[in-house]
């Protein structure tokens, strides 16, 4: 062996039921390869008992837990698919794996390069920020060009958004269930538009220096069809939409106050008034 050769790594990771391996050896017959830290990876089954373990530090720069999903709704990654073949104009993770064992289901996905809005906000002058909404309403409207014929995911299965289940009942997904909520706020039924439905400074990637203002658009775990008057009318009302480091002299809802304006003047309905008084 050269005695400048590198020395193979490999670490394996218990995940679930399930055994995440890292290798540096990229000749090895392996799941996926992924080039952000130019590893290969493999899933296996864990053996029983599972091997000894030690728990993940919360700073590992490779295995981050990103969310928890809901079951029985459209999976991130059918959902992600369909986003990929539409070519859209923004970024989006990379499915890198889904798997599944007999209680989980587990997605890895790539890194979308750049910072968070939320983290970038503070260093932002008022000329990128404006250029920030604007850039996400246009991701609104792309998005509201891909229409449905079900309140639903991109399969037809349901999607976990609990803003339309009234508070203190049973979370009740069901399509039928959430068009029925929103007839009875008086959105238009009759068709349905896709929407990411979280469009909070946490899921918008932007570069790390702004230059081109290109945006990266990530979770996409409650995505799907809905009314289109479900999409203004959302910004006017979570604040789970706020800014983490609003600036100086800056709300925290200046950012979802900002979008929802301009959605209007790009001609989409609020319905806030009648989610209220359903909600309340």
């Amino acid at each position: 062996m050269s005695p400048f050769a590198l020395a193979q790594t490999m670490e394996d990771h218990l995940i679930g039921d399930l055994i995440l391996r890292s290798s540096s050896d990229l000749s090895d017959a392996s799941s996926w390869y992924d080039s952000a830290d130019n590893l290969s990876y493999t899933l296996t089954n864990a053996p029983t008992p599972p091997p000894p373990t030690v728990p993940l530090l919360a700073d590992n720069p490779r295995i981050v837990l990103v969310q928890v999903a809901y079951g029985g709704a459209t999976s991130e990654a059918t959902t992600l698919a369909f986003v990929h073949e539409q070519k859209p104009h923004f970024e989006t993770p990379r499915v890198l794996h889904d798997a599944r064992d007999d209680t989980r289901s587990y997605l890895f996905l790539s890194r979308v390069p750049g910072r968070t809005l939320g983290d970038a906000w503070p260093t932002l002058d008022e000329t990128w920020k404006h250029r920030y909404v604007e850039a996400v309403v246009k991701t609104c409207e792309t998005l509201a060009g891909w229409k449905g014929d079900v309140l639903g995911g991109v399969d037809g299965k349901s999607i976990p958004e609990q803003y339309l289940t009234q508070r203190g009942t049973v979370m009740d997904f069901r399509p039928e269930k959430l068009t029925e909520v929103c007839q009875l706020m008086g959105m238009d039924c009759s068709t349905f538009v896709f929407y990411h439905a979280d469009l909070g400074p946490g899921n918008i990637i932007v570069e790390d220096v702004p230059k081109d203002g290109t945006i990266g658009i990530i979770d996409w775990e409650i995505a799907g069809y809905v009314p289109r008057g479900w999409i203004r009318t959302k910004f006017r009302l979570i604040s789970g939409l706020d800014l983490p480091n609003p600036g100086a002299g800056e709300e925290t809802h200046w950012w979802r106050s900002e979008v929802q304006k301009l959605l209007e003047k790009r001609g989409f309905e609020d319905h806030s008034a009648d989610w209220a008084s359903w909600w309340y």
